[in-house]
């Protein structure tokens, strides 16, 4: 049974289940955890939908209806049954495929080093000056809405991507949301956005849905829906408050944006036509069910072992957890477990018993894994659904789109998406970043009584996540109101105070949303500057107490852009002592020329000076390129006394070339 127009859900007297059990549920697994072979029947299978005018489709029911699924309650409802339709038109040309998604928090301190922006998935950045993707599964492809053109993506920080929100972050969001009113900004207003904008391109358009990526994205954001709504299932699952895009308050049988199914309808995954399950979220008992990967919601400490290997079949009963080393993962694209989900005995081993009350109020008493039996009743509703259900679509072509379909895909803040002048103060593998440890706010303070009061009630010394008020949208008045320079470690300036954190490994800040992609959405810019300044202090907090993120490496082979600063001092360095050296040896070049046979020892003996200094220059500069910090200072003052004793030498040769051979050298000056 599936409840759509005149909708009236009356539960049975007995409390029996009103939905229907889906007869078979695939379960989705994140983009890294795939088989060769499961990876290519996905290429084959989008590639064969974009031939066919889907991902045309798709992006322009995007762009259509996209002010009204975005900044209100509606988000979370369309976009489930927005990508439950791109899967089933994905099933009509390989009944196997699945939407994978991609847990974009593993990869947060580095998102341009996850696997999934390489060639063997997604692709990575753009081409300089074309912006075309020319690696991974969509770069031979033309998209044709809103007109042709090749994909596009911009990273936010060029060949890089500025750090996103952690695992940590979006576990304390989680826990800290009661409801949907709550969850939905937190959730749009961190991860979902900043996905969009950091990968820049087609991402950062109504048109977003061109990317692959979109789909893999939004497959997450949804997971996470439906992790919250198991975590706590009694408050969470049913749990569908705020409002629509008009203003009005949402329920279960508001209908969802084009489509005209009551929201009620997508709110329970494996029931009607929500024929899909989460590869860490909810196993189905069900003979019928397609799984693949189905993994516990704790898992299993990291085992001193790696990765299990991968028969090709897309099984894989037990989650790959690498041996942390240092406290960090030291390749997240080895880690196959979710990760918000994995950091939870992090959190709660590492954080002080404030610390939770603060940003994890209900962790310490909700760690056991939920099952369907946890799952409270449908409710009873009584609103009527009178909106018309959205065309069915059959066959392998996609609807033709309106003549004017292009003209939807008005929004193109470009100018708006890059940042203020930002500033990289990242260290690389071998140095301890200095981060401002300015403390916390601890309930410490508090009464013993509310101290030893159950975590699982004591939301008094919890961060209340912001909440949206009625009249919160963009206002062209707050444009000055809003201007983030992103800067990704906060560095003290006073290491003195004691109060350094020495992690090897601190948390960066997420990057900011810039004003073109909040005004491209509506949002309000007091709201967006109110979760941004939350989550930095989050980060704040989290490296004053020294926590240590098991993602939080940054991967050796891209600190290139993250050490550009130190990097171009040792450079600087390196090419003064050349320069220095070339002088020397132009000078000697200039003697033993000009001089006759008597002379040969002499230049001999400079020459082998050079090659000494030459030696010497050498490993002050390998030392200072391996030493950061204050070692470059000073190797450039050893530098320095090299180079001007070499002079010292070199001018007391000349002189003696000068008194031997007389008036040759004179002549030759």
């Amino acid at each position: 049974m599936k409840l759509t127009s005149a909708f009236a859900v009356l539960a049975a007297a007995a409390g029996a289940n009103a939905m229907t059990q889906c007869s078979s549920v695939v379960t989705r697994q994140e983009v890294r955890s795939l088989s060769s072979a499961q990876w290519t029947t996905t290429a084959n299978v989008i590639t064969q939908m974009n031939n066919n005018g889907w991902f045309a489709w798709f992006a322009y029911l995007h762009s259509l209806n996209f002010n009204i699924i975005h900044n209100c309650e509606m988000f979370f409802p369309f976009h489930r049954r927005f990508i439950r339709d791109f899967e089933e038109v994905g099933q009509r040309f390989d009944s196997s495929f699945v939407l994978p998604y991609w847990d974009e928090v593993r990869d947060y301190a580095n998102p341009a080093g996850s696997a999934v922006l390489s060639s063997a998935y997604l692709g990575a950045n753009g081409q300089s000056g074309t912006e075309c993707v020319t690696g991974g599964v969509q770069a031979p492809w033309t998209m044709s809405y809103p007109s042709n053109h090749c994909l596009n993506r911009q990273y936010n920080n060029g060949n890089s991507i500025n750090a996103i929100y952690s695992p940590e972050y979006i576990q304390s969001v989680l826990t800290r949301s009661t409801e949907m009113s709550q969850l939905r900004p937190a959730i749009e207003n961190s991860l979902h956005g900043i996905i969009h904008l950091s990968l820049g391109g087609d991402m950062t358009q109504t048109y977003s849905p061109n990317d692959f990526a979109f789909w893999v994205h939004h497959a997450n954001i949804d997971r996470i829906w439906f992790v919250w709504q198991m975590e706590n299932p009694q408050q969470n699952f049913w749990s569908m408050n705020g409002n629509t895009a008009d203003g009005s308050a949402i329920g279960y049988g508001t209908p969802i944006t084009y489509y005209g199914d009551a929201v009620i309808d997508v709110m329970y995954p494996t029931m009607q036509d929500m024929c899909f399950t989460y590869d860490n979220v909810l196993t189905v008992a069900n003979t019928n069910t397609r799984k693949r990967s189905v993994q516990k919601c704790i898992p299993r400490p990291p085992s001193d072992s790696g990765s299990n290997s991968d028969s090709g079949s897309g099984s894989n009963s037990n989650s790959t957890v690498p041996a942390l080393v240092n406290g960090v993962f030291d390749d997240v694209n080895a880690v196959q477990t979710d990760a918000a989900t994995y950091v939870k005995s992090t959190i709660l081993t590492q954080l002080p018993s404030d610390m939770l009350s603060k940003w994890f109020p209900t962790l310490q008493n909700n760690t056991s894994s939920n099952t369907q039996a946890d799952i409270p009743d449908v409710p009873v509703v009584v609103e009527s659904n009178t909106a018309a259900t959205a065309p069915a679509t059959t066959g392998y072509a996609a609807p033709a789109l309106p003549s004017a379909a292009g003209d939807l895909a008005g929004y193109n803040y470009v100018s708006d998406y890059s940042y203020p002048e930002e500033t990289d103060t990242s260290a690389d593998d071998q140095a301890t970043i200095p981060v401002s440890s300015a403390p916390y706010e601890s309930s410490a303070e508090s009464d013993a009584s509310e101290e030893e009061a159950s975590l699982n009630d004591d939301y008094s010394a919890a961060v209340v996540l912001p909440t949206q008020g009625a009249g919160d949208t963009f206002n062209e008045a707050e444009d000055d109101t809003y201007s983030v320079s992103y800067q990704a470690y906060d560095i003290s300036d006073d290491s003195s105070s004691g109060s350094v954190s020495t992690l090897k490994y601190p948390m960066p800040n997420p990057a900011p949303f810039t004003l073109g992609f909040i005004k491209m959405h509506g949002y309000s810019t007091a709201e967006i500057s109110q979760y941004y300044a939350q989550a930095k202090e989050f980060v704040s907090d989290m490296n004053s107490a020294n926590y240590q993120s098991p993602f939080a490496k940054v991967a050796a082979s891209v600190l290139a852009g993250i050490t550009s600063t130190v990097e171009g001092v040792v450079s600087d360095v390196a090419n003064g002592v050349e320069g220095a050296v070339s002088d020397v040896e132009g000078v000697v070049s200039d003697v033993a020329g000009g001089v006759e046979d008597g002379v040969s020892d002499v230049a001999n003996d400079v020459e082998g000076v050079v090659s000494d200094a030459t030696n010497v220059v050498g490993g002050v500069v390998s030392d200072a390129t391996d030493v950061v910090g204050g070692v470059v200072s000073d190797a450039t003052d050893v530098v320095g006394g090299v180079v001007s004793d070499v002079a010292n030498v070199v001018g007391g040769v000349v002189d003696d070339v000068t008194n031997v051979v007389g008036g040759v050298v004179s002549d030759l000056l």
